[in-house]
């Protein structure tokens, strides 16, 4: 019986081991081909993240090489790349990868990279500092050094293409980078208006008649009309906003715009022009701001104000007392400035409230203070709050630079 027994025993392990090792060996097989596949797969993803990349770099060495239909050899398996147009402006990029007979794509948009990022953006500071009781909300960008004095706040990120002046740290100047700073850089503006005189051909051209000065007065309506008058016209004319400029964009060619009132919808003035003819600038004569107030609730209501040359702020007599202005700002080779900006019987004006963004070449000045107590003493102090609506959004046919930036990256 013990033998039978053994022998029974001896038998059910055998089967048992039997059944086991089928199973094991299925496994093992299982697993080796379930890792290939996952290996084949994940090169073939990284070969088209790395397409990708080389795509992206490519557009970003030379903006003007968006038309692009590349493949070959990469990791030992094989990429291909293509281009297209992606709504207005952008572009995406497709990047195929391949490897060992597995395909696998990465999509990536671009988009013109839009000077309304900015809260503020200069090329050239021109020694004008930011001194306690300024306060920018918002991302700040300059080509030159950041001028320094006393302890001006600084709520979005600072970069700069060269550095601080002084430098950092000083005694004298304390500033607050609450959003982060950064040196080291680059960006540029572009070198005409000629995308707007386009555009501008679907919406409301103002040409001069001659060869003299030649200025258009603009106030904007709360109930969405426009009043306009400009040198040949003997008196004001109001219409609908969206009459005037189907389009959005309002252009004066080789002439100045005037521009102040409440904004019902979205508009960009341009006023183009070279500036030895004394053309191509905006004078802003009052307080312009949107009748809905993107603060406070939902608003579609959106200023762009673009000069060839200077926007600037018009000194009145009296002069104004806490100016308000909502609109992005655009001075291809001026600043935004104040008319007044030194001039001492006036005294000090309160501040410059603007709600919005600027790009200018030369950074303007909208007052001046005494650098030993760092007060105020003529024009404004400067209270510049970013419209976080321009990270992804601009006014109508506002000026975008050639670099492209990257919106979206699907994989």
């Amino acid at each position: 019986m013990v033998g039978r027994g053994t022998l029974l025993v001896i038998m059910g392990f055998s089967l048992i081991f039997s059944l086991g090792s089928r199973y094991w060996q299925r496994t093992s097989t299982e697993s080796v081909d379930n890792f290939v596949e996952y290996y084949d797969q994940t090169v073939a993803h990284n070969i088209a993240v790395s397409a990708a990349n080389i795509a992206a770099d490519s557009v970003f060495q030379n903006p003007a090489a968006t038309n692009l239909s590349l493949s070959g050899s990469f990791a030992t398996g094989t990429f291909r790349i293509t281009t297209a147009p992606y709504q207005t402006n952008d572009i995406i990029i497709t990047a195929v990868g391949t490897y060992d007979a597995v395909n696998d794509s990465v999509e990536v948009v671009l988009s013109p990279y839009a000077y309304t990022k900015y809260a503020f953006f200069s090329i050239v500071e021109s020694n004008v500092y930011w001194i306690t009781g300024d306060t920018l909300w918002g991302p700040y960008h300059t080509e030159s050094k950041i001028f320094l004095s006393g302890s001006p706040v600084f709520y979005g990120r600072v970069t700069t293409k060269i550095g601080t002046n002084p430098k950092l740290p000083n005694p004298n100047a304390k500033p607050y980078f609450y959003g982060g700073y950064q040196s080291g850089v680059s960006i540029n503006l572009p070198s005409s208006l000629s995308g707007l005189q386009t555009a501008a051909s679907g919406g409301k051209i103002f040409s001069n008649p001659g060869a003299g000065a030649y200025d258009v007065y603009l106030t904007f309506n709360s109930d969405g009309t426009v009043t306009y008058k400009d040198n040949t016209m003997p008196s004001d004319t109001t219409v609908p906003l969206t009459s005037l400029a189907p389009n959005g964009v309002i252009y004066v060619s080789k002439g100045n715009a005037h521009v102040q009132g409440v904004l019902d919808g979205k508009a960009t003035v341009v006023a183009d022009g070279s500036s030895g003819g004394g053309y191509g600038n905006i004078w802003i004569d009052g307080s312009i701001t949107y009748k809905n107030d993107p603060r406070t609730g939902p608003s579609n209501d959106m200023l762009g104000l673009v000069a060839n040359n200077n926007v600037t702020v018009t000194e009145t007599s009296p002069p104004m007392q806490n100016v308000y202005i909502d609109a992005a700002i655009f001075a291809r080779t001026g600043s935004f400035t104040y008319q007044g900006y030194n001039d001492a019987t006036a005294g000090p004006l309160g501040s410059l409230y603007l709600y919005g963004s600027i790009t200018n070449y030369q950074r303007g000045a909208v007052g001046t203070f005494d650098q030993s107590t760092n007060t105020l003493e003529a024009g404004y102090h400067k209270n510049y709050k970013y419209d976080d609506r321009f990270y992804a959004a601009a006014p109508p046919y506002f000026p975008s630079a050639s670099q492209f930036q990257i919106v979206s990256w699907r994989e």
